[in-house]
């Protein structure tokens, strides 16, 4: 019923804005069927609908890019010391998105060029992200993040958190838009950002940005939330749980 409701009130802001002669060629309006998001111990993933109505022409494009909140990431080199393979070097992403999805009607070439995806920072290599190294080899320069961002891209994309899925926005009569955006089990609560473009021959007509809200809940929440909040209590709570339980457990085995 809510979803219902949120598209009535979409198509009643399209077609209202068409009464008015004053209206903004390519007006967009975009919203999600739920804008908050429960991370329970049972949690799985989810997906959730992406809605919208736009003033298009034949042709049109939408593009659409998710963002999660940001984290470091660090990502290890091997190496070979002593006949032992072993992390020789540790590079330290900064603010990195947890979660980064571009969704479009078509594959994204073949609707915005190079230069323009540079412009709107869209894409793993137009972030500008920034890298740092840890316990380098000794005479070696600082890597740039143009080196490793190959790499990066290929982790995150292992692990579910970063994709490229062209096609996966219908678009119909020019107007009326969807999408399914895909949220993985290993998310990160925090706020994520979902903008929407829409694009005609390359250029940027209009875009709209909708968020989404994703938090812990239940007794995951609780705990993690204790975690934080009273750090000192929850590490000795843990050392005394973890000795109680060998205790327990080196009790019962003498008794068996």
């Amino acid at each position: 019923m809510k979803n219902v409701l949120r598209i009535s009130l979409v198509l009643m802001c399209l077609f209202s804005s068409n009464l008015v002669t004053t209206a903004n060629a390519g007006q967009l309006v975009a919203d999600l069927s739920k804008s908050n998001v429960s991370i329970t111990s049972g949690f799985h993933g989810t997906d959730l609908l992406l809605f919208g109505a736009v003033e298009g022409h034949y042709g049109d494009d939408i593009l659409v890019v998710v963002t999660g909140p940001p984290t470091d990431i660090a990502q290890h080199r091997k190496g070979k010391k002593a006949g032992i393979w072993m992390n020789v070097e540790t590079n330290i992403w900064q603010q990195v998105p947890s979660l980064y999805t571009i969704l479009a009607t078509r594959r994204i070439e073949n609707i915005v060029s190079p230069a323009t995806l540079s412009r709107l920072g869209i894409g793993a290599e137009n972030m500008r992200l920034k890298i740092n190294a840890r316990n380098p080899e000794r005479g070696k320069t600082t890597p740039s993040a143009g080196d490793f961002i190959d790499a990066l891209r290929t982790n995150m994309t292992q692990l579910g958190l970063w994709s490229r899925n062209t096609s996966k926005v219908t678009l119909t009569k020019n107007a009326l838009f969807r999408a399914e955006v895909h949220l993985p089990a290993n998310i990160l609560p925090g706020n994520y950002d979902v903008r929407v473009l829409h694009l005609r021959d390359g250029i940027v007509i209009s875009q709209d940005t909708t968020n989404l809200s994703i938090e812990k809940g239940g007794l995951s929440a609780i705990i993690y939330n204790f975690a934080n909040d009273y750090s000192a209590l929850y590490g000795i709570f843990a050392i005394v749980f973890a000795a109680a339980s060998g205790w327990l457990a080196a009790t019962a085995f003498r008794r068996g």
